[in-house]
C-alpha cells in the first residue's frame, strides 16, 4: 500500500511527532499554501491562517483537512463537502488559553487603572466554550459581577441562556466588554463590525474593552478613534483586522496590544492538533497511539509570600509568572515595521516563535500567610494551590 503523502501547518504543536505516525508527513507555511503544494497530498491538516477553499482544493488528491484551531471562518464547508473532502475541526481546543489571557489582561489592565476589579461588571459577548469559561474566572476568582449576551444560544431556548441580555441592553451597564463570538460575514447573526458607531454610542463611557476573539468583529479604525477621545478607558487587542497586517495607530493606543497569540498556550495548540490528528485516525481506521508527554511549565513551581499584600497583588503576580501578556505587548511594539509586508512577515514570526506558555494548572503555588480568600480565588482559576501559615 502507498504510503500516505501528508502536509501540516509548520505551527501546529506535536504536529511532526503525531502525523509521522500516519504516513510522509512535511510542514508548510499554512499561510502561503498552493494548490501545487497538494499536487500529491492525501491528508491536510491546517490553522486558521490557511484558507480553504474550492480554488485551493479543487482537482488535488486530498481527501482529508483538519484544521487545528477552534474558530472556522477560513473554511468553506459547502464547496469541501462538493469535492467529497472530509473536514474535522478542533471545537474548544484553546478555550482555557484564551481565558488565562483574558485573566492576565483583566489584571494587567486594573493595576494600570489602579482599580480592583471586585463587584465591576463585565459584559461577555459570546458564550460559548471560551465565554462560560471567562464568566466563572471573573466572578469565582476576581470578584467581578457578569452579564452575558448570545443570542444564537438565547433564540435556541437554551435554559442557561434565560437571562442573557441583547447586545443594545449590555452595553450601557458594563465596565469591561470582553468579545467572543464566531466571525459572521452575514445573516441573523452577522457579527462583522460588531461593535460598530451605534454600539459605541451605547457602551457605558470610560469602559475597557477586549478583543480576543476575532478582528473584524471591531471596527478597529473605530475603536482608536475611542481611545484617543477618551471614550474608551484601555482596550486590549489580540485580533486585528486585515491580520497580519494591524492598524498601528490602534496598536500604540491600546494598553495591550498582541499578536493573535491568546490561545497559543501549549496546551491550546497541541489540543488542536491531538483532536485533527485523532480525528483522522477514525477517518483511516487506525489506532492513534499514546499521547505525546507535554514539556513542563517556564514556571513549574511559586512560592509567595501573601503577608501585607492584597489579594488583587498575589492574584496578579502568580498569573504574570504563568502568563506575561505584557511581555507579549512589548514584543509586538518592537518589532512594529512601517513596511506593510515587513510588518506582515513580522507578525507572522511573533506567532510562530511565540514563547513557551503552559495553562494555570501547570504552575503549582505555594502561599505563605495568604488572607482566608485567597487560596480559592487561584484555586478557581486552576492553579494547584498549597498554603503555609495564617
Amino acid at each position: 500500500m502507498k504510503p500516505l503523502n501528508i502536509l501540516y501547518d509548520r505551527n501546529m504543536e506535536l504536529g511532526g511527532a503525531l502525523f509521522r505516525r500516519l504516513g510522509k508527513a512535511r510542514a508548510v507555511d499554512g499561510r502561503k499554501l498552493t494548490r501545487a503544494d497538494l499536487a500529491d497530498c492525501d491528508l491536510l491538516f491546517v490553522r486558521s491562517t490557511c484558507r480553504l477553499t474550492r480554488d485551493l482544493l479543487e482537482g488535488t488528491p486530498v481527501r482529508f483537512v483538519g484544521s487545528g484551531v477552534a474558530g472556522t471562518d477560513h473554511i468553506d464547508f459547502a464547496a469541501l463537502r462538493d469535492l467529497g473532502i472530509r473536514v474535522e475541526t478542533a471545537p474548544g481546543c484553546n478555550a482555557e488559553s484564551v481565558a488565562d489571557y483574558v485573566v492576565a489582561a483583566l489584571l494587567a489592565l486594573g493595576e494600570r487603572q489602579g482599580r480592583d476589579w471586585r463587584g465591576a461588571t463585565l459584559g461577555v459577548v459570546g458564550v460559548g466554550h471560551v465565554g462560560t469559561l471567562v464568566k466563572r474566572f471573573a466572578e469565582e476568582a476576581l470578584g467581578m459581577k457578569t452579564l452575558c449576551c448570545d443570542p444564537p444560544r438565547k433564540d435556541d431556548g437554551d435554559p442557561r441562556a434565560r437571562d442573557f441580555l441583547s447586545l443594545e441592553a449590555l452595553l450601557p451597564q458594563v465596565d469591561v466588554l470582553t468579545l467572543h463570538t464566531p466571525l459572521n460575514e452575514a445573516g441573523p447573526y452577522r457579527t462583522r463590525h460588531l461593535i460598530d458607531g451605534p454600539a459605541a454610542r451605547r457602551l457605558k463611557p470610560g469602559a475597557t474593552l477586549l478583543n480576543f476573539a476575532r478582528g473584524p468583529i471591531c471596527d478597529d479604525a473605530l475603536l482608536a478613534a475611542m481611545l484617543e477621545t477618551g471614550l474608551l478607558a484601555d482596550a486590549a487587542i489580540d485580533c486585528w483586522e486585515g491580520e497580519p497586517d494591524y492598524p498601528a495607530e490602534l496598536a500604540r493606543l491600546a494598553a495591550l496590544a498582541t499578536p493573535h497569540v491568546a490561545g497559543h498556550a501549549f496546551e491550546g495548540r497541541a489540543n488542536g492538533t491531538l483532536a485533527v490528528y485523532r480525528a483522522a485516525c477514525g477517518f483511516l481506521g487506525l489506532d492513534p497511539g499514546p499521547t505525546p508527554r507535554f514539556p513542563r511549565a517556564p514556571v513549574p513551581a511559586l512560592t509567595l509570600d501573601c503577608a501585607g499584600r492584597t489579594d488583587a497583588q498575589i492574584l496578579r503576580e502568580a498569573v504574570r509568572a504563568a502568563c506575561d501578556i505584557e511581555g507579549d505587548t512589548a514584543r509586538f511594539r518592537a518589532a512594529y515595521s512601517p513596511d506593510e509586508a515587513e510588518r506582515r512577515a513580522r507578525f507572522d514570526a511573533l506567532r510562530r516563535e511565540y514563547p513557551h506558555r503552559r495553562l494555570f494548572p501547570a504552575t503549582r503555588l505555594t502561599l505563605l500567610r495568604p488572607s482566608p480568600t485567597l487560596a480559592p480565588k487561584l484555586a478557581a482559576l486552576g492553579f494547584p494551590v498549597k498554603t503555609k501559615g495564617k
